[in-house]
Parts: C-alpha cells; sequence; structure tokens
C-alpha cells in the first residue's frame, strides 16, 4: 500500500470509550500505530467499565479512565469526574488525536484534547456532527466494511501501513491469568465448545431462542462433544438454565473478570455465541468461530480470516428496504437448531491456527 504524507507528532491519543467488542477491534490500529513508530507515546481514553478488557496492554503507554458511574450520581459528581477527566487528557501534550469513537462526546472531548491534529472519520461515516471536532477526515468506501479494516484506515493519515495482520493483532492477557486459564481448563477435562449465549438488555432480541441453545447442546453432547457456558453481568439466569438443561457434558462457566474470561476462552477448539465481545475474544486468539449475525450486514462483525467462522443467520427474514435496526427478530430467532449443529462440527474440524498475539501472552 502506497504511503500518504505523514501527520508529524510523538504522542498519540486514541480514543474510544467502548463498547469492549468495539475497543478489542481497535486493538490491531493499535497495535499498527506501536509497530510503525515503536518510540510514541500513545494513550487511550476508556471508559471504566471497558478498561479491565484493555488493562496492561503493552501497545499503550497510559490508560486515561472515565469512570460512567459517578456521571450517574448527579451534577456535582458528573462535573467533578468531567473536569478530572478532561484536565487530565489536556495536560498530557498529545499531538495527535484518533476518534475510532465518531460520535458528540468524543468529538467534545478531541476538540477540548489540546491535541493539534485531529483525524476522524468524514460527515457521512460518523454522528451526532462528530465530523465538526475533528481537522483531518478519512472517508471510508463502505460503512459496513468489517470494524477492524475501519478502524485500521484512520492510522491513513499518519502514513502508517494498514494493511490486516492476522498474525499480530495486540490482544493481551497477563501471563498469571493466562496460566490460571490453562489450568482451569485442563482441571475441567479440556472441553472442547466455548458457547455464550446472552447479549446485553439492550440487545436481548438478539438472542437465539434458550430452548435451541438447550437442543443444540444436548445433540453435541450425544457427540461426546463437553461445552461450557459463558455470561455476563445481568445474564447468569439465562446461562444457568441453558447449562441446566444441557446435560452432563455440559458446565457453567465461573464467574469471571474480563481478563479472565479472554483467556480461558482462547482455550477451547471452538466457539459459538451471539455477537458480543466474548465472540470476538475468541476469533482474535484463533478459535474458529460461529456467530449469530443480527440485523447488521455480517461482513462488519464477522471475524477476520484466516480463522475459520461460520455465520449463523436467516436470510430469508432479511429485509433490503428496512435500516439494520428495523430488521425482524426472526433473522436471529429462526435459525435451525441443525444449521447451529453442523457450524460446530465445522469448526472443530477446521482446528485453531495459533493464538494471535501470542508473544505477549508469556506463552
Amino acid at each position: 500500500m502506497q504511503r500518504t504524507p505523514s501527520i508529524e507528532g510523538s504522542r498519540f491519543l486514541v480514543l474510544r470509550f467502548g463498547a469492549i467488542g468495539d475497543c478489542l477491534r481497535v486493538l490491531p490500529a493499535v497495535r499498527r500505530l506501536r509497530r510503525d513508530r515503536p518510540d510514541a507515546y500513545i494513550g487511550w481514553a476508556v471508559e471504566d467499565w471497558v478498561y479491565p478488557a484493555l488493562v496492561g496492554n503493552p501497545n499503550v503507554d497510559r490508560f486515561h479512565v472515565l469512570d460512567r458511574r459517578k456521571l450517574g450520581k448527579g451534577p456535582r459528581s458528573a462535573w467533578h469526574e468531567l473536569r478530572r477527566f478532561l484536565t487530565d487528557v489536556r495536560g498530557s501534550g498529545y499531538d495527535v488525536l484518533l476518534d475510532f469513537h465518531g460520535r458528540l462526546k468524543s468529538g467534545l472531548v478531541s476538540r477540548v484534547s489540546g491535541a493539534r491534529q485531529r483525524v476522524g472519520y468524514g460527515r457521512g461515516d460518523t454522528s451526532e456532527g462528530n465530523h465538526l471536532f475533528n481537522n483531518v477526515h478519512v472517508a471510508l468506501e463502505d460503512p459496513w466494511e468489517n470494524r477492524v479494516l475501519r478502524f485500521l484506515h484512520l492510522l491513513e493519515p499518519l502514513g502508517v501501513d494498514t494493511r490486516y495482520d492476522p498474525q499480530d493483532l495486540g490482544v493481551y492477557t497477563s501471563p498469571e491469568i493466562y496460566t490460571a486459564a490453562q489450568d482451569w481448563y485442563r482441571g475441567l477435562g479440556s472441553p472442547e465448545l466455548a458457547v455464550y449465549p446472552g447479549t446485553s438488555k439492550q440487545r436481548a432480541h438478539e438472542r437465539w431462542p434458550s430452548r435451541k441453545w438447550v437442543d443444540l447442546l444436548r445433540r453435541v453432547g450425544r457427540e461426546n462433544v463437553h461445552s461450557v457456558v459463558f455470561w455476563g453481568p445481568a445474564e447468569h439466569v439465562l446461562a444457568e438454565t441453558v447449562a441446566g438443561a444441557a446435560g452432563s457434558t455440559c458446565s457453567l462457566a465461573p464467574p469471571t473478570t474480563l481478563p479472565e474470561m479472554m483467556a480461558m476462552i482462547g482455550c477451547f477448539r471452538a466457539f459459538v455465541g451471539s455477537d458480543t465481545s466474548a465472540m470476538h475474544m475468541a476469533w482474535m486468539q484463533g478459535v474458529p468461530t460461529g456467530v449469530f449475525a443480527g440485523p447488521k450486514p455480517p461482513r462488519t462483525i464477522a471475524p477476520m480470516a484466516p480463522v475459520p467462522s461460520y455465520v449463523l443467520r436467516a436470510d430469508e427474514y432479511v429485509d433490503d428496504r428496512l435500516r439494520p435496526s428495523q430488521q425482524p427478530e426472526e433473522v436471529i430467532t429462526a435459525v435451525p437448531v441443525g444449521e447451529a449443529l453442523e457450524a460446530v462440527e465445522q469448526l472443530l474440524a477446521a482446528g485453531t491456527i495459533g493464538r494471535a498475539g501470542r508473544e505477549f501472552k508469556g506463552a
């Protein structure tokens, strides 16, 4: 790829507050920046609930953490937290800001950051007037391009090679957590399949029905495939119900932190689940991954090659006249158990390709 003239600077601020899956998909871009500018100082502005998924990453020199809990405790608390956060960012002397978020709140932070060069997406690829706050813009040819590639494009004005490197995604878990996950996995008998049936409350309509999950896990169990059901906040009852009804070949994962879940999911031979951060944890570590793709075009959320993957979607219910948010629930709920079973069989037969970013795991 031919490089464009470089933006000058040695101190870079990455701006992506959330969500967890989106921040994980920013990691390849951050890793590219670190490889291209090994002596640069790289900061990252992120919200407190996402920060545990990134903590300790060796490609980032400093995290600026915005505590959302304090923002919800009334005007006084919110004002003090915002002032602390913005003072911290502005006082760090960044030359270049990279706005991976593309919303009003990131635009406001960008404008008051003190960075002279503020790189963001163009008007048609942002929302809430975000483009007005940045002074270097990147236009996207495909608004539904895979998020990993979309984020890499933001490095183009820096003259950085933005080609996707599947062997170096910048994924990180500490050696201690990685070792503990391996011990847990072996102690459980090295089960083959990790599953994640839940979603956030806001996206509960994108869940595959629990009765279908139970049917699937019973079927794979009859083929002597052992599975583990992972879960997050507010999903314990769903996960416990599925695991309890699926039979003796299925186990319920223990409560985990985000780094623990990352390391544990990375142990499995295959993963199947909803479009969540857990799905990105799986494929970004080389685990063959099946995903129930919701209303968005699958290419924007699907695992990247060469990781083996399988997109589960009832395309016959997709209405091209409707926006993604208006697509019917049947796009996911109508996926037959037989097709999900076929996905599991193909993923288990594919074999893992090795852990992306393994050099940072102490392995």
